[in-house]
């Protein structure tokens, strides 16, 4: 009879903690219709078994704690040594296919980080599309493609209802910086005048000796904006931005 108290006769799998790191980069198309910035995830290149484009990753070290191994993964897989975000939590993926050496369970993590911060990184970043798929001929190895699919789609959520909610414009920006930001998360053109309408309610204009601070790129001297405190909490509006709509 098996004792209950003893939990090592059990099998256990191994545990990994995949991490999807993203970014927008800048995306020079000629094509005026598409935005001018890209959603792109770190990609790496294994050259053991099984080798071929992967995600960063690790196997949790014994007794460690989730937040550690994530931070282990940037600083020791990816190569930066900068503050860590907080990292969400996608869920766990536990096909026991999954990974043809051994049973292992998944812990997806998606991370978002300044473009200027990740391109320092080892690997490449490739380009996702609307679908969340990679604009690639290689497919990652394991179910990394579905890591991606859903780091990017919880990505984009986020960004259908805040500002800037992962802080890739860093504090202080102009309306345009913001729109352009959206748009390349979302791999999309956005309808001007409804997206500063929407965005405005969770912004607050930074002050300089009294005056609303403005910058100028060539144009008119446009207002800088930073996030209110409270935005976070006051999006009590759960509709999809406007998007522009094709002509007929």
């Amino acid at each position: 009879m098996r004792n209950n108290d003893d939990l090592t006769g059990y099998p256990r799998p191994n545990v990994a903690v995949d991490l999807a790191v993203l970014t927008v980069a800048p995306d020079r198309s000629p094509d005026p219709a598409r935005p001018d910035g890209q959603l792109v995830v770190l990609v790496q290149d294994r050259e053991t078994g099984p080798a071929g484009p992967a995600l960063p990753g690790r196997f949790l070290r014994e007794r460690q704690h989730i937040p550690g191994a994530v931070a282990d993964v940037l600083r020791l897989k990816v190569g930066l040594k900068v503050p860590v975000p907080a990292p969400h939590l996608l869920r766990v993926f536990d096909d026991p296919d999954r990974d043809p050496r051994a049973w292992t369970i998944s812990l997806g993590h998606a991370l978002v980080l300044p473009h200027e911060v990740l391109r320092m990184g080892r690997g490449r970043l490739v380009g996702v599309d609307l679908t969340g798929a990679l604009v690639s001929d290689d497919p990652l190895l394991f179910d990394h493609g579905t890591i991606v699919r859903e780091a990017a789609a919880a990505m984009r959520d986020r960004y259908e209802h805040l500002p800037d909610p992962d802080g890739l414009l860093g504090t202080e920006f102009t309306l345009a910086e913001l729109r352009a930001c959206h748009e390349a998360v979302l791999g999309e053109r956005l309808l001007k005048d409804t997206f500063n309408r929407r965005m405005s309610e969770h912004l607050e204009p930074v002050l300089e000796r009294g005056s609303t601070l403005t910058r100028s790129a060539g144009g008119r001297p446009a207002r800088v904006f930073t996030k209110s405190g409270d935005a976070d909490h006051r999006a009590t509006s759960r509709r999809r931005l406007q998007l522009p709509r094709e002509s007929v």
